[in-house]
């Protein structure tokens, strides 16, 4: 894992916030690219790039898409644990590769945990015969993940103009409408992964990196992207953001009631992701916020708009040890890289 000093760090000045908010938009942009939307030259936008990747405060990741989730098993564990081995449980979690991220709360539980496995019979083996048995668990409960109606990378800074947003979009990745990416095969499963510590890897890096040719390399990463199958993200640490406080919040509204309910949901600006789940509460949704004193705020507004909406548990995150396949230090910077790696096999077959 990467170390780096525990003191408070100095915030992002409006040209860092600009950047991480460009790299959002086109997570693979050239320099040059970058530095027009920006008013930079290639050096400078590059250089300032270099230092927030250096020092965990930003960086490009790349995962497997919601489009591509859909044909695996999206879950959320909840996990209590012996209070002195709490810790060691989070972190023997966040290191497995088949777990998105893991969260601390303030109640419910004390870890709340997203996974992606194969199917349900490699999750059912690893909530009841791994989590279940590490040292310190006390108890697991499973939630599985219906539908996405809202993913994390579609959250954005507000630190470039429309105009600048509009200049970026050809520098986007393009993906299909109503991509299905179906099933990948092994080498493209392996440039996926060898994506994720940096999600700006060229393709003579990523060729070197998988020992492909040049051109196979090219290929599968356009085909990746084409069909939906890879989602590109920037992220930041969340104490730089303006947003420090991460909740989660479990709803239940009727059935009839979701689907208008998930969109009303998914236009506030505090809501990251949204996820409908088995189980009586149907609805999670993961928000950062301003400040502790928002949440109420939020509920409050959730109510107003959505009668039928009954919140359940709104959970404060006391740390989050790992987002989207990385694992963070105790300010929120990344600090040790897990691919998530849902072919992950336990029951001894071939991928």
């Amino acid at each position: 894992m990467q170390d780096f000093a525990d003191e408070a760090e100095p915030g992002l000045d409006e040209t860092d916030l600009a950047l991480a908010h460009a790299m959002q938009i086109a997570p693979r942009a050239t320099w040059t690219e970058l530095g027009a939307v920006l008013g930079l030259s290639a050096a400078t936008a590059a250089r300032r790039w270099g230092r927030l990747s250096e020092t965990g405060q930003a960086w490009v990741t790349a995962t497997g898409s919601p489009a591509l989730w859909r044909s695996f098993c999206n879950a959320f564990l909840d996990v209590d644990c012996v209070p002195s081995q709490r810790r060691e449980v989070a972190l023997a979690l966040a290191r497995d590769a088949r777990t998105k991220a893991v969260l601390e709360l303030t109640s419910g539980c004390d870890l709340h945990v997203n996974v992606i496995t194969r199917d349900l019979s490699a999750l059912s083996r690893f909530a009841l015969d791994h989590v279940s048995l590490l040292p310190g668990v006390l108890k697991v409960a499973t939630q599985v993940g219906t539908r996405i109606y809202q993913a994390g990378d579609s959250w954005r800074l507000n630190a470039l103009s429309r105009a600048q947003r509009e200049q970026l979009r050809p520098g986007a990745p393009v993906t299909e409408p109503d991509a299905q990416p179906g099933r990948l095969p092994a080498a493209d499963r392996e440039l996926l992964l060898a994506l994720a510590p940096d999600g700006r890897r060229t393709v003579t890096e990523l060729a070197e990196g998988t020992g492909a040719s040049h051109t196979a390399t090219r290929r599968r990463l356009s085909r990746l992207v084409s069909t939906g199958a890879v989602s590109f993200r920037c992220e930041i640490s969340q104490n730089l953001t303006g947003w420090p406080v991460t909740t989660m919040l479990r709803g239940r509204v009727p059935y009839t009631e979701r689907k208008g309910a998930a969109a009303q949901l998914a236009r506030m600006p505090e809501v990251r992701q949204l996820v409908a789940t088995s189980g009586s509460a149907n609805i999670l949704a993961s928000t950062w916020l301003h400040s502790v004193d928002d949440a109420l705020e939020l509920e409050e507004r959730i109510s107003s708009a959505l009668p039928g909406f009954e919140i359940v548990d709104h959970a404060i995150v006391l740390r989050t040890v790992k987002r989207q396949g990385w694992i963070l230090d105790s300010l929120g910077r990344r600090a040790e890289c897990v691919p998530i790696d849902p072919w992950f096999r336990d029951d001894g077959l071939q991928t």
